[in-house]
């Protein structure tokens, strides 16, 4: 007998689990469409008008990038979330698989996963932050289109205001850790988190850390918070691991730099910066990103080289045409002065032969004009 939930979603199958909790395909029975439901494992310690506030920002978004979110509900204590059904399979199956993808190929996601996180932090009142951004978190569709998918609401909420969230090894930013290479602790409201399912696997840890704008408790001890840059680190390592099929090493300060001989200048110094340890010395937003990519093709060493080169060709191209034209003009001008001059040594023959020998010389001097430039045809 299949599972209904809410007496609304038939669970058709287990698509995913880990230790947060367990991701189904299901079907919305009046509406007879296939949905996903992550049903969330942990203790619900926040209030249900919280809950709802914040799965209510996740149900306004609507991006190309980003699956929608229908609504949550609460059935024998665990949480679900309903979002949209993907066809397709996340990045990290072909990873997984040993298959590599071209650069432009994965240029072209790095364009379509910016513009999402562009979209993420811009909404109001304080943006979002995924939180997880990791192959397994992305989505690529049969459209060979990606989707940023594992949105779920901050269900774990401490009295400190402390999130317990998930994060994964190689692709967490070091604030994820506890580690601060910035030097001071950040205090600012960074907005809320839209993730918090995690995978239970060797390579998935769980940490407490402050997001909602919590910078310290009681005893004054601040905590690091999380904001966009740190969603930059983690897509930098996604990126990273698109590019050289290698998973980037958990401390960032020992990540092996992308080789420039095996992919772009260019590329490897945005992932270098993306992935720089402290959050001051990378792209200060996805904005700021996606305009490094976008330029990407104008700034790169082979495309000036290229560009140097049309330029030579153009400007040879143009002497060439530039001395045809005149080659041209001054074939025009010469046969129009030896036409002239026939008719004019046909003149001074009649003449001659009438016996009108000043005109016969006047024709022919008027054929040979006094002064000879390169232009002019010869005698």
């Amino acid at each position: 007998m299949q599972q209904v939930i809410a007496g609304t979603y038939e669970i058709v199958r287990e698509i995913g689990a880990g230790g947060a909790g367990v991701v189904y395909l299901a079907r919305h029975l009046r509406l007879n469409k296939d949905v996903v439901l992550k049903a969330d494992r942990r203790t619900l310690s926040s209030r249900p008008e919280t809950l709802r506030r914040e799965v209510d920002a996740l149900k306004n978004l609507s991006h190309t990038y980003i699956p929608q979110v229908y609504d949550f509900l609460v059935e024998d204590g665990v949480v679900y979330t309903v979002m949209d059904s993907l066809p397709g399979e996340s990045l990290d199956k072909p990873l997984a698989r040993g298959e590599r993808f071209s650069q432009a190929q994965v240029i072209q996601w790095a364009f379509q996963l910016l513009e999402a996180l562009c979209y993420l932090h811009s909404r109001a009142p304080h943006g979002i932050l995924h939180g997880d951004i990791k192959p397994a978190n992305i989505m690529l569709t049969p459209q060979n289109t990606i989707c940023l998918i594992d949105f779920n609401i901050a269900l774990a909420l401490g009295e400190k205001g402390a999130v317990r969230v998930g994060f994964s090894r190689g692709y967490a930013s070091p604030e994820h850790y506890g580690v601060d290479y910035a030097g001071t602790a950040a205090t600012q409201e960074v907005g809320t988190s839209a993730t918090t399912v995690v995978e239970e696997t060797p390579e998935t840890v769980l940490a407490d850390s402050a997001w909602h704008g919590v910078s310290s408790g009681a005893d004054g001890h601040k905590t690091i918070l999380l904001d966009v840059r740190s969603d930059i680190y983690s897509l930098g390592a996604t990126l990273y691991h698109l590019f050289t099929g290698v998973r980037p090493a958990q401390d960032a300060r020992e990540v092996v730099p992308m080789s420039a001989k095996e992919f772009s200048p260019g590329v490897a110094s945005i992932i270098r910066k993306a992935m720089a340890p402290n959050p001051n010395d990378r792209f200060q937003s996805a904005a700021e990103m996606l305009q490094a990519f976008d330029g990407l093709y104008s700034e790169d060493s082979r495309t000036k080289r290229h560009r140097r080169r049309k330029l030579v060709a153009a400007g040879i191209l143009t002497a060439l045409f530039l001395a045809g034209g005149c080659s041209a003009f001054v074939g025009l001008r010469q046969m129009e002065q030896r036409q002239n001059a026939y008719a004019l040594a046909e003149y001074s023959a009649s003449a001659l032969r009438a016996g009108d020998v000043e005109s016969a010389v006047a024709y022919a001097l008027e054929a040979l004009p006094a002064e000879r430039t390169i232009w002019d045809a010869p005698y």
